[in-house]
């Protein structure tokens, strides 16, 4: 969705809201002051929030990179 003013937002927060969820994309309230303000679907921040947890320790984050390095070389490898 991009970024929105804060007074637009202040006109009609229903709507905005509405827009965010079914677009499923994050909108950014843009305040004169800079103190600016990101609107995210909670489908899209529990995402957020698991992946945190999940990168959060060194041991599980490396073991994550692995895992990830490892399904793309298998997936290299099929395309051949």
């Amino acid at each position: 969705m991009g970024a929105i003013s804060y007074s637009r937002f202040r006109k009609n927060p229903n709507k905005v809201i509405e827009e965010v969820v079914d677009a499923e994309e994050a909108v950014t309230v843009t305040r004169e002051d800079g103190r600016n303000v990101v609107i995210i679907p909670a489908k899209e921040f529990e995402s957020w929030k698991e992946t945190m947890h999940l990168l959060g320790s060194k041991k599980n984050a490396a073991r994550l990179r692995s895992a990830a390095k490892e399904i793309e070389t298998e997936i290299g490898r099929r395309k051949r």
